[in-house]
């Protein structure tokens, strides 16, 4: 019998302060005094109405860890149970070693370890490489360790009323812990997969890295330029994700749940719509939980199953979108 993989169990951890978007906005007023930065412009932009930031001390690694006890306590297994750690977000504790070495550490974990990263799609990434491992017979259980912790490299400033707009989809941005465990299974769960990529739109979203005065390497505030991001996406060919579905005798009616990258309310219908994607497939989490980056899409199937939305042998699509720009699909039997 072929070995197939299947997603076993998917926890998250969202820090206790959970700040609301006017509040955001009141601060970054305050601290830009010589400009007349408009008040509900966020919210009216991207629907979002709340953030998570976590406390000053922690790191992305802190939030993975917690989502990963998370995983645990509602498994019944342990690091132990567990081959291979992936790492994947878009954050991260330190440029080397992998922050999957000091999950792993602070889990008690000796098995091996490594970090993927690709924005948004960090973790959908990390269920396509981790079900071809598992079928390739390398691992048997594999966890998929997720920590955002964006609000660390947000600034206060703002140079104009431009710059403040070009920050307004940071400053949507919550710091949130996922885990996600993928197992072997002689029962398909994982049943395909595909990604693309659009990468002459890789500057229409970037956290850069500069060199200050001293020479020493900084990481700069993600700027997302509106239109630039808007052209890159009309521009996009998304119809490889259609054609998975075709290839497997599969449409958008078919399933309990389509979870797709959540960056705001607006866009996320837009382009659920453009794919044809029924309203109540969606569940939609990043207006009360602001964007969660990669562990997006973890958290709402969280949701969706503590709510009794999702049940065993339910058909669930994970659909991302990221920046750069990277998007695909994952099909997923519950």
């Amino acid at each position: 019998m072929t070995l197939r993989s299947r997603i076993a169990a998917v926890a998250v951890h969202l820090p206790e302060r959970r700040l609301a978007i006017t509040d955001v906005e009141e601060e970054m007023a305050a601290r830009n005094p010589d400009l007349d930065l408009p008040r509900g412009l966020i919210e009216r932009f991207t629907g979002v109405r709340n953030r998570y930031v976590a406390p000053p001390d922690w790191e992305a690694s802190d939030l993975a860890v917690a989502a990963a006890h998370n995983l645990f306590d509602q498994t019944g297994l342990g690091v132990g149970d567990v081959d291979l750690i992936v790492f994947a977000a878009a954050s991260g504790d330190v440029l080397e070693p992998a922050t999957a070495h000091i999950v792993a550490e602070r889990l008690g974990a000796t098995c091996p370890v490594f970090d993927l990263k690709n924005a948004c799609n960090s973790v959908l990434n990390a269920i396509e490489i981790g079900d071809t491992l598992i079928r390739a017979g390398s691992y048997r259980r594999i966890l998929v360790a997720c920590g955002e912790a964006p609000t660390r490299l947000l600034g206060n400033t703002v140079t104009s009323v431009q710059d403040y707009v070009e920050s307004c989809a940071a400053l949507t941005m919550s710091d949130v812990g996922a885990a996600l465990l993928l197992e072997a299974s002689d029962e398909p769960g994982v049943l395909a997969h595909r990604m693309g990529a659009n990468s002459r739109a890789w500057r229409a979203s970037v956290t850069p890295m500069t060199t200050n005065a001293e020479g020493r390497l900084e990481i700069g505030r993600l700027k997302v330029k509106p239109m630039k991001m808007l052209r890159a996406l009309a521009d996009t060919d998304f119809s490889l994700i259609t054609k998975l579905l075709a290839e497997n005798d599969l449409t958008m009616d078919d399933f309990a749940l389509v979870c797709v990258s959540q960056i705001s309310v607006p866009y996320t219908r837009q382009f659920c719509e453009s794919l044809g994607i029924p309203d109540d497939k969606v569940l939609i989490t990043v207006d009360e939980h602001g964007c969660a980056n990669a562990a997006s899409i973890p958290q709402q199937l969280a949701a969706a199953s503590a709510s009794g939305r999702l049940h065993g042998g339910d058909l669930v699509c994970l659909i991302g979108l990221g920046s750069g720009l990277s998007f695909g699909a994952v099909v997923v039997r519950w």
